[in-house]
């Protein structure tokens, strides 16, 4: 599917990944405010999530013309300003896709997995912006993918589009959608209201504009409590040693953002999907390279777990998506995961959290050297992962922490064979003041990739990073 989306896309890609941290790893990472009772206000606003920015009450027919209306705007775009021969249609263009069916399509690695996604998000917000809970609103994502993919465009429809168009678009969708509602606060009056709602804007467009022909723009009102949430900000230096050369390295400078909603050990709070939810994201820039990626994660189910006589463990189900850009090596998938937390108390000032997690892939994309026989930057299927992670905290001084995640892709689109990549991560975190810190990193990654019809390859890169991070 050749769908661009338009210019607003640039600003709304803020974040990125390059090795995404557990759901296990956040839990322990998380600022004093998140202790096991929350405050009050905080525990009411979690409860209430499930009905965040809605004013109307449930309506089901609107969001579909909604969905209709955001198809028509994308393809008129590309239709009369970029002039895309995709957008070239007619009524035997869309007889042909029925009679073709499903085809896997060669789209660039951003176009496939972030700008499709990206989408995606806006048919799953405009259900839930009509009062639409999460799963209510989730086929409204599906069906507006099938709706493009059938009549919007002049090529086949596209296997992987209606798998990450509208999966990784609902995860997508639900993060911005509770990141706007946290920014919006119709107390505020003058330069700051004009912020607050640029800033929803850029996070989440539908929910803005759901808001302005609401005439909820402008409106006054009282300030709203929120869920708890943690923002923390990093800064420093990346170096990348390619193929583990010393010489053959570049650094970058860094920066990142992670951001969290809700208490991933406050299960009893975790009324609807979401409810805990964070996104781990890094950029690194250089003069000839860039790193650019996104983790996310939110909480399907969850509960409280007694194993060897501890209460304090969690088994869950999240939805996440990995998504990573780099000229060196690509990787993203979205998968559906179960995942152990395992909390210990060593001692008054000493705690340990180690997590498991077992992870299906829905959709996921790997760069292979072999890729471009087949006319793609990359190798796409279905496949697996795994992640073993540890974290030790020690009051008054911060974390030392310890990962390792293996993802295994079963190409089904490019040059056919087994893609197994992994992650390995050490790190500390040095804490001088409670909203100060100084972090430093070591990163492995490497793939291997077995192949039907061409030799085997197998290579490696690693990183050091050194960064400070300011908890906001």
């Amino acid at each position: 599917m050749n769908m661009k989306v338009t210019s607003i896309t640039a600003a709304l890609a803020l974040g990125v990944l390059v090795q995404g941290e557990s759901i296990a790893q956040q839990a322990s990472t998380l600022p004093a405010s998140f202790s096991s009772t929350g405050s009050v206000a905080g525990a009411r606003a979690q409860d209430d999530l499930t009905d965040l920015a809605v004013s109307t009450g449930e309506n089901y027919w609107l969001p579909a013309i909604e969905v209709v209306g955001v198809n028509l705007g994308v393809w008129s775009y590309n239709k009369f300003l970029t002039k895309a021969g995709w957008s070239d249609i007619n009524w035997e263009t869309i007889k042909r896709n029925f009679r073709t069916g499903f085809r896997w399509d060669y789209d660039g690695y951003l176009t496939n997995q972030f700008m499709h996604p990206y989408h995606g998000s806006a048919y799953y917000s405009t259900a839930r912006v009509n009062g639409l809970g999460f799963w209510e609103s989730a086929p409204y994502a599906f069906g507006g993918s099938l709706m493009w993919e059938y009549f919007m465009e002049d090529e086949p429809p596209s296997y992987n589009d209606i798998v990450n168009t509208p999966v990784t678009g609902i995860i997508l969708g639900e993060i911005s959608l509770r990141v706007s509602d946290v920014i919006i606060d119709e107390s505020a009056v003058g330069l700051e209201r004009v912020v607050r709602e640029t800033g929803a804007l850029v996070i989440n467009p539908i929910h803005a504009l759901s808001r302005l022909f609401r005439g909820e723009v402008w409106k006054s009102g009282p300030a709203k409590p929120h869920p708890d949430f943690f923002l923390r900000l990093s800064m420093g230096g990346n170096t990348l040693f390619v193929s583990r050369k010393l010489s053959n390295n570049t650094t970058y400078a860094f920066l990142g953002l992670d951001f969290g909603m809700g208490d991933p050990l406050e299960v009893s709070r975790h009324k609807n999907p979401f409810d805990f939810f964070v996104v781990h994201s890094e950029l690194s820039l250089a003069k000839d390279d860039n790193i650019v990626g996104i983790f996310a994660s939110g909480v399907l189910w969850d509960t409280r777990l007694t194993l060897f006589g501890n209460p304090k463990d969690v088994l869950g189900a999240y939805k996440e998506v990995d998504i990573l850009i780099n000229t060196v090596y690509k990787l993203s998938a979205t998968s559906l995961t179960g995942q152990l937390i395992d909390n210990l108390e060593l001692s008054s000032a000493v705690g340990m959290q180690n997590s498991l997690s077992v992870s299906a892939i829905l959709m996921g994309a790997t760069n292979s050297e072999y890729a471009s026989e087949y006319g793609k930057d990359y190798n796409i299927g279905p496949g697996a992962s795994a992640r073993i992670s540890s974290t030790v905290t020690i009051r008054d001084f911060g974390r030392v922490q310890a990962s390792y995640k293996r993802y295994w892709i079963h190409t089904l689109s490019g040059a056919v064979g087994e893609e197994f990549v992994g992650v390995l991560k050490f790190g500390t975190v040095w804490e001088l003041t409670r909203t100060l810190a100084l972090g430093s990193d070591f990163l492995l990654y490497e793939r291997f990739g077995n192949y039907r019809e061409f030799p085997d390859t197998k290579n490696s890169n690693s990183a050091v990073r050194i960064y400070a991070q300011f908890t906001v």
